[in-house]
This record gives C-alpha cells, structure tokens and sequence, in this order.
C-alpha cells in the first residue's frame, strides 16, 4: 500500500471539507443583495448601513457604477446623505485608501460668481484643485492624491455620506 498516495487523499479531503464549511458560513453575506440590515461597529457601537464604510462617525458609499455629478447628487439624496465633503486630511486620507484606481465625484463645486471652490453645504474650500480648466466645474478624488477638477457632465463613480445611525 502506498502510504504517500492516503496522507495526500486524506489531506485533499480535509481541505476540501473545512473550504466547503468556510464557504457555507459566508455564502450569505458573499452574495447577500439586500442593502437591509445594518453592520455594527464595535468602537463606537453605531452602525452603518451594509455596504458602507465607516470612518470618524460617518458612513460613506463608494459607488460602482458611474454617473455625471448632478445624477450622484441626487443618487446621494435618495440614500438620505450627501456626496462626500473631503474637509480635512484624515477623511482624504481615508477615502484615497479605499478608492483603488478610480475617480469619484465629491461635493466640491466652482462658483463663478465668487471664484472659489465651496462643498455643496456652502462651506469654503481652503484647499488646491489641479487640473483646473474653464468648464471643469466640478472635483473627482482618487488615482491622484489630489482634489482633481472634472467636468461635470462625464460619468464617474460617486461617494455618498452621511452621519451614523
């Protein structure tokens, strides 16, 4: 009998039944498709909704479809938040480490008027923008590490924000 030929055929079993139990336990939450249902935090014992991220007590979705900033505005407001306002360098920092190689519309318009960047709650934006053209009126985050002015008309992905339950 060749002992070499069991161990291996004991040990593909093996595998395959502790990957089978893994698969089990997470295939609700793997392929689950309700947005229902909220994921506790333990730090602060709020929640965000399932599928959002949770950073200084704000949730934050980072879409994965694409749209033009006025329709992920309004997408935002659907989802009772707004789309995200960047204001300071740990949410910048946070949002660039969870953004991978793609561009998403934040709250951040050009007023002509003024001649100045405000977020979409009126605030005055303190920071740089690149990229800056006549008809980029609007800010993407992600790919750079900077607030990247876009127009406001091309489809990107969005990130929606919104206070903890």
């Amino acid at each position: 009998m060749n002992w070499h030929m069991i161990i291996s055929g004991l040990i593909v079993v093996v595998l395959k039944i502790v990957g089978m139990t893994f698969f089990l336990l997470y295939f609700p939450q793997i392929f689950a498709k309700s947005n229902v249902g909220f994921i506790p935090t333990e730090n602060y014992r709020t929640a965000c909704p399932r599928g959002w991220d949770f950073n200084q007590e704000r949730c934050f979705l980072l879409s994965t479809s694409e749209l033009s900033w006025k329709k992920s505005r309004d997408f935002c407001e659907t989802e009772g938040s707004t789309l995200a306002i960047v204001n300071t360098p740990e949410k910048l920092k946070f949002l660039q480490s969870i953004t991978g190689a793609e561009k998403y519309f934040i709250g951040l318009l050009y007023q002509h008027a003024e001649k100045r960047w405000r977020w979409i709650n009126n605030s005055i934006f303190t920071g740089n923008v690149t990229n800056q053209h006549q008809d980029f009126n609007c800010v993407t985050i992600g790919l750079t590490k900077t607030y990247d002015a876009a127009s406001c008309y091309v489809n990107y992905r969005w990130i929606c924000e919104k206070s903890v339950k």
